[in-house]
Parts: structure tokens; sequence; C-alpha cells
């Protein structure tokens, strides 16, 4: 029983001094790159999101280690969001890191893709949205997408746009003009691999803000 509650403890130990290493470098990154660091996150920005279908999942919705910053033409924010879906033994807490880019330059109509899995094809067969595209099989059959107005999401994505989210199968991005979310599904950034991250939400922004 000793042994059994030492490694808990120990387990606890291990997990607090890592997420306290983690944090210290988050804050060390944002201030090399000239940004805010929120160690807390920010509630207000996060009820600002509460629009978009990321942050309507679940309960016990948190954001933390937020590093933020404004350009004047594009708002950034870099944040850890946390919530927990299902209950008692079944209970299960989702983490991932989240990019968030503002500009009113972007102009689309709102929609989310993410990577297609087994379960989604059983929910495409029982009538749940999944736009696919007929002449481009490869994407349909990697992503799920939908939006509010599929006629528009069908015309926004043309075949450069189907291209360029093909070549990248395990992103995630929630838009509607003036605002995307890229991320991965329950994986937090190494803190080492941000300024990577953030170059390719920087270029799926760059691509729908260029969108003719």
């Amino acid at each position: 029983m000793i042994a059994i509650v030492s490694l808990i403890v120990g387990g606890i130990t291990l997990s607090i001094l890592y997420e306290n290493k983690r944090k210290q470098k988050l804050k060390e990154l944002a201030e090399e790159m000239g940004l805010s660091f929120v160690p807390d996150g920010d509630p207000h920005l996060l009820a600002r999101f509460s629009d978009f279908k990321l942050f309507n999942v679940g309960r016990s919705r948190k954001m933390r280690n937020l590093i933020q910053g404004d350009s004047g033409e594009v708002k950034l924010a870099i944040f850890e969001y946390a919530y927990t879906t299902g209950g008692g033994k079944n209970s299960k807490t989702h983490r991932q890191s989240v990019v968030s880019l503002h500009s009113n330059d972007l102009v689309c109509p709102d929609f989310t893709i993410r990577p297609e899995n087994f379960l989604d094809r059983i929910g495409s067969a029982l009538g749940f949205q999944d736009i696919d595209f007929d002449d481009h099989e490869e994407f349909s059959s990697k992503f799920v997408l939908q939006g509010s107005n599929e006629q528009q999401v069908r015309e926004y994505f043309n075949r450069e746009t189907l291209d360029f989210f093909t070549a990248r199968p395990d992103i995630c991005v929630e838009a509607q003009s003036g605002t995307l979310f890229y991320y991965r599904t329950n994986k937090r950034i190494n803190p080492n691999q941000i300024k990577d991250s953030l170059a390719e939400a920087y270029e799926v922004f760059g691509m729908m803000v260029d969108h003719q």
C-alpha cells in the first residue's frame, strides 16, 4: 500500500515539475518573440470564442499558457485548451494547443475541417454532414468537412484549396470570416516546435486570405 501511494505521489510530483518547466519555456519563448504571456489564460477571450464548435464541446473548458500579440493587421493567440467529456469512469479530459488568428482580411464561409476516422464514415452513412467532392476522392477520404452553408463551402474549396489541405492530412481548422483556429486533436505543441506550428498556421491563414 505504501509503495502504491509513493508511486502516485511521485507521479504527481513529476507531472507538476514537467508542467512548471513547460510553462517557463513558453514564457521565455513569448518574450523572445516579443509577445505577452498569460499563464492562467484569459476567460474573456475564451468567452469570445464561444460561437465556435471547438469551444462548445464537453465541460470544464479551460485555457492556459496563453501567448498573444497584435501586429495591427493580425491578432495572434497561442494557448492550451482543455475540456472534459463523458462522466464517471468514462470521463476523459482532452488537451490540445490551439493557434488563433484574427484579421478583417480573412473572408470565408464558416467551416470546420478535421481528419476523418472510422466512426465518421459510419456517421456519414447515417446522414451526418460530411461534404465530399467526387472529383477529389483523396481529400474526401482524408477529411470531414462541415459548414452551415454547404453550397458556399463547396464553392470556396476549389481544386487548389483541396490540394492544399490534402497535403496536410493531420491538421484541424475551424474558420469564419475574421477568425481562424488551427490545431491537432488532443495534441499539445512542444515548446521547441511552437515556431514551426505557428508558421504552418500562418501558411493556412495566408492561403485563405489570398483565396480567389
